[in-house]
C-alpha cells in the first residue's frame, strides 16, 4: 500500500513538490481557495529554477508562455539610465504570467485535488501518523504533511510557531497590461521611497509592479488604487503611467517576510516554499526558491523515504541558500525604498559607476545555481 502524503496549499512550492515526487506516494493536495489557479500577476523564472522545469519536462510548455529578458535598464524617475545588463546562461531568463505557471504544473499532475479545504487542526498521532482536521468537518490520517501553504502558514505554526510575518515598511501594487507597443525590455525604475519594475510576459502583455512606502496595507480609498497610483506615479517615465493606466485589475499586498529560522520539520511534517522561507521579491527569487526547495525535498524522499535523513538533508541544503536570498533581498528592499536625498544621490552614483560585468556576476551567483546537480 502506497504512503499517504498531503500537501496544504496548492500553490508553485506544493505542485512543484507532486510532479517531482515518485509515483510511490499517494498525493493529495489541500487548497484552501474555491478553485486551484494563481493571482493576475507576473511571476520571474530565472535559471535557477528553469533547471528543474527542464528536468521534470516541463521546460517548452513554460517557455512557449512567456518573455524572455533581452536587456535590463535599472532608470530614474524621469528615465535616465543607471545601468544596462544583458543576462546570459544556459537557460534564458524569462517571466510569466502567475497563471500560466500554475497551470502549466497542475496540467496532468498525479495527484488527488481537493479545493476549498481549511485546515483546521493537525496532530501527531502513533506510529508517526499524522492527522489532519478541515474546517469542514473532514478528518483524513496522513503519513507525511507538507506545509506549502505561504508566508501566512498555518503548518509552520504548528510547526515552529514563531508568530507572525514582518512588514518592511512599503506595500507593493501589481498589474498586467496588454500593450499597443513593445517595450522591449525589463527594467526597475527608483524615486523617492517608491519603485516602479517592468517585466515582459509575450506578444505585447507586460507585467508591473509598484512600491511605496507606508503603513500596513493602507486604504486606497477614498480615491481608489488606479487613481492613488497615478498621483504617486504620474510624472515618472514612459510608458509607466500608460500601464496603470490601462490595466484592469490592480491588486495589491504588503512586502512582508520572515527572520531566517531552522526547525522546518516536526515529525512527519516540514515546510516548502514560502511556508519556509518567505522572501521580500527584491531579487525576484522567491518563486525560485519555492522549485528549487521542492525539488530537493522531493529527491531527498524519494531517496531516503519519509524519514528524519531526507528532512535533515532537505533542510541542511536549502536553508543556507534561502537564507541569504531572503537577507539579500531585505536588504536590496532597503537601499530602493530610500527617501534622503543625499542617499538617493548616492545610490544612484553606484548603480551608474558599477560595470555591468561585475553587477551580472553578482547575480550569477543565483542564476547558475543548478539545484538538480546537486548530490543528495
Amino acid at each position: 500500500m502506497k504512503k499517504k502524503v498531503a500537501i496544504i496549499g496548492g500553490g508553485i512550492a506544493g505542485l512543484t513538490f507532486a510532479r517531482c515526487l515518485s509515483n510511490e506516494y499517494e498525493v493529495h493536495i489541500f487548497e484552501k481557495k474555491k478553485e486551484f489557479g494563481e493571482v493576475g500577476a507576473a511571476i520571474s523564472v530565472f535559471p535557477n529554477a528553469l533547471c528543474v522545469m527542464d528536468e521534470i519536462g516541463l521546460i517548452d510548455a513554460i517557455l512557449n508562455t512567456s518573455g524572455k529578458f533581452e536587456n535590463v535598464f535599472l532608470k530614474t524617475e524621469k528615465g535616465n539610465i543607471l545601468s544596462k545588463n544583458l543576462p546570459q546562461g544556459d537557460y534564458p531568463v524569462i517571466c510569466m504570467h502567475r497563471a500560466d505557471l500554475h497551470k502549466v504544473l497542475l496540467t496532468d499532475i498525479k495527484a488527488e485535488l481537493h479545493n476549498n479545504k481549511y485546515v483546521k487542526h493537525i496532530e501527531q498521532k502513533e506510529n508517526d501518523k499524522i492527522e489532519v482536521i478541515f474546517e469542514d468537518g473532514d478528518i483524513s490520517i496522513f503519513d507525511a504533511v507538507i506545509g506549502a501553504d505561504g508566508i501566512h502558514s498555518f503548518v509552520r505554526k504548528h510547526v515552529l510557531n514563531d508568530g507572525v510575518p514582518i512588514y518592511r515598511g512599503y506595500n507593493v501594487w501589481r498589474g498586467i497590461v496588454k500593450t499597443e507597443f513593445d517595450i522591449g525590455y525589463a527594467s526597475e525604475t527608483y524615486g523617492r521611497g517608491k519603485r516602479v519594475g517592468i517585466v515582459p510576459i509575450k506578444d505585447g502583455v507586460y507585467g508591473w509592479w509598484a512600491t511605496c512606502n507606508e503603513d500596513f496595507l493602507e486604504n486606497d480609498e477614498p480615491e481608489g488604487a488606479k487613481q492613488k497610483l497615478k498621483r504617486l506615479f504620474g510624472n515618472f517615465h514612459h510608458p509607466i503611467p500608460e500601464l496603470i493606466e490601462n490595466t484592469d485589475e490592480i491588486l495589491k499586498n504588503s512586502l512582508s517576510d520572515r527572520i531566517p529560522q531552522k526547525g522546518w520539520t516536526k515529525g512527519n511534517i516540514t515546510l516548502i516554499g514560502d511556508a519556509a522561507h518567505p522572501s521580500t521579491p527584491n531579487l525576484g527569487q522567491g518563486g525560485c526558491m519555492a522549485i528549487e526547495g521542492a525539488y530537493i525535498l522531493a529527491k531527498c524522499i524519494n531517496k531516503y523515504g519519509l524519514s528524519p535523513k531526507a528532512y535533515s538533508i532537505y533542510e541542511k541544503l536549502q536553508f543556507p541558500r534561502s537564507k541569504e536570498i531572503v537577507n539579500e533581498s531585505l536588504k536590496l528592499g532597503k537601499i530602493g525604498q530610500v527617501t534622503n536625498p543625499i542617499l538617493i544621490a548616492l545610490r544612484n552614483l553606484f548603480f551608474k559607476a558599477i560595470p555591468s560585468s561585475v553587477a551580472m556576476k553578482m547575480i550569477d551567483k543565483y542564476f547558475s545555481y543548478r539545484v538538480t546537480e546537486l548530490e543528495i
